[in-house]
């Protein structure tokens, strides 16, 4: 990778909650992994990205950004 090119970091929209996806290097990694796990347990999901920790996620098919990820963030570090 390139030291001009963000990394992209992944994550599966489930409802209103966001699952970061460590492992998935690319949107195809992560539309799979939202595939499956729409397919096996029958959960609407959407694949969500951003490009740092400071920025919200944001849909990757239209670009809507997800309000309640600031909450969700605090609650994960708050968890740890």
């Amino acid at each position: 990778m390139s030291a001009d090119r963000k990394r992209v970091q992944w994550g599966v929209l489930i409802g209103q909650a966001v699952r970061p996806l460590p492992k998935a290097r690319n949107v195809t990694d992560a539309t799979l992994y939202v595939c499956n796990l729409e397919v096996a347990k029958k959960t609407k999901a959407a694949v969500v990205y951003r490009n740092s920790d400071s920025e919200s996620w944001r849909r990757w098919s239209d670009e809507t950004p997800v309000p309640t990820q600031l909450a969700l963030d605090l609650y994960d570090k708050e968890a740890q």
